[in-house]
């Protein structure tokens, strides 16, 4: 089968365990600040010192895409294909086929991140305890442990976007077994960490008897500026997934009744009112759905005409296999309109053989919106 999954735009770097692995622009910018702030020691920038900071930034920058690929190998490890490990601005990205999603498979594959920063500090640690390397080269593998350190820290805390968030919504998944519960709490709990950061890069100067500096104010608001945003989406985007979930074709569908291709407007019309079905559906010689008349235009046939006036002729037609299963809901549900999306405005639906209701593409928009 055919990957649809939309290709995010950058470099590419060939591929991983079956993943396009994309540089994003962005990724290069980051990789110069961040070399620019390791080598400005003293308000100055040497040649040497920006080359080390170079070398620091993209050691760091080496462990976050390390970081992505312990994600796609948890995921391969649950038989997910991968499809993209992105590097970015704000650090990086990894996307897998996510259908039917677990507690346990989120929970593992988010957790993995955090756990490969850990592993990178701690074989960088031991190799230095044997080989105890020192001046320039035994500090910046140091700096490395302690950045992975960090980098591990940070991911790890319990809030969306970061992976703590998303191992926190696979507990709150997997206790409450409502993914849409879990969402919302991770979501509200990255607001408050983005919140936490920002008063703490001003107030914790303030508890040392300092001023906070306009460098320690910046990255707190430019912190705050990418986790609370990324939170606010994921509570939004729970909301619409939630109500996507609660409905199906049963839910919106309206009652139908079938009736044979030779029928009058006139038999249509006895049927809708032994029935009470608000639309007609009209079977093909094979008995499957081949039109649709709603029994609200009845009355736009004069009674003395409805006994000699087919109702193929007033009939909209519904294209071979426009019908569901009253049982499809949720993702599939939509899956199923989008793959017929612009070829029909309704759909028969079907159940045990017998036509028992349509399902309209307006009343599916009012029902997602």
């Amino acid at each position: 089968m055919a990957d649809h999954t939309p290709r995010t735009k950058g470099f590419s770097f060939g591929h991983v365990l079956g993943a396009r692995v994309v540089i994003q622009p962005s990724t290069l910018l980051m990789l110069v600040i961040l070399a620019f702030l390791l080598s400005n020691s003293g308000g100055s920038v040497t040649r040497s010192g920006f080359t080390i900071g170079l070398i620091l930034a993209a050691a760091l920058i080496f462990s976050v895409f390390l970081h992505e690929v312990a994600h796609a190998v948890a995921a391969r490890a649950f038989g997910r294909n991968v499809h993209e490990i992105v590097l970015t601005l704000w650090g990086g990205h990894t996307s897998f086929d996510s259908r039917n999603l677990t507690p346990v498979v989120n929970g593992v594959v988010s957790l993995a991140g955090p756990a490969a920063n850990v592993v990178i500090a701690g074989v960088v640690a031991v190799a230095l305890q044997f080989t105890q390397p020192t001046g320039v080269v035994g500090a910046g593998l140091w700096w490395i442990v302690w950045a992975n350190l960090l980098l591990a820290a940070f991911n790890a805390l319990p809030g969306i976007p970061m992976d703590g968030g998303r191992a926190l919504e696979a507990l709150v998944w997997g206790v409450t077994k409502d993914r849409h519960r879990g969402t919302i709490a991770a979501a509200w709990a990255g607001r408050v960490i983005a919140v936490g950061v920002l008063v703490a890069s001003i107030g914790l100067p303030f508890l040392r008897g300092n001023t906070p500096d306009m460098f320690d104010v910046l990255w707190g608001f430019i912190i705050f500026g990418v986790l609370w945003p990324a939170a606010s989406a994921a509570l939004k985007g729970s909301k619409a997934m939630a109500r996507i979930d609660s409905i199906g074709a049963r839910t919106i569908m309206v009652s139908a009744a079938p009736i044979a291709f030779d029928a009058t407007v006139q038999d249509a019309s006895e049927l809708a009112a032994r029935t009470g079905a608000q639309e007609i559906v009209v079977l093909a010689g094979d008995n499957t759905p081949a039109g649709h008349f709603p029994v609200s235009l009845i009355d736009a046939v004069p009674v003395s005409e409805r006994q000699h006036t087919q109702l193929q002729s007033v009939t909209m037609p519904l294209p071979r296999g426009a019908q569901m299963s009253p049982d499809l809901r949720g993702q599939e549900f939509v899956q199923f309109l989008r793959q017929w999306w612009g070829q029909t405005e309704v759909w028969a639906v079907v159940e045990h053989g017998r036509v028992i209701g349509v399902v309209r593409a307006n009343d599916a928009l009012k029902a997602v919106q």
